[in-house]
């Protein structure tokens, strides 16, 4: 598969003191919930060594509309809303468009 039209998520979420571990079993459900046909390639979540409460996400999607249309699913949107509440600061992070993919999603 060519990298051409594919869009990634990258970010460093904060999870409020000790709740790491939930936040991380949220983020699966939702990724979870847009289906195996959702466009979602394939996504890494990262536990930092040098903080106990920061987790790292990759996202790798075929392209932006599919990424869109997921998110605004309902059963994603669903998950997303459980999200929030164990947050302790507004998620960092980004979108871009993949210039490289090396591993079974790239073909």
């Amino acid at each position: 598969m060519s990298s051409d039209n594919m869009f990634s998520v990258f970010g460093r979420m904060t999870a409020l003191p000790g709740r790491r571990d939930e936040l991380i079993a949220l983020l699966l459900k939702g990724l979870r919930a847009g289906g195996e046909d959702s466009g979602l390639l394939g996504y890494s979540i990262n536990a930092a060594f040098d903080d106990p409460d920061t987790i790292w996400l990759t996202q790798l999607w075929i392209d932006k509309d599919a990424h869109d249309a997921t998110t605004r699913s309902e059963p994603v949107v669903a998950a997303t809303r459980e999200v929030g509440p164990l947050l302790a600061r507004q998620p960092e992070g980004g979108y871009g468009h993949a210039v490289h993919v090396h591993g079974p999603t790239a073909g």
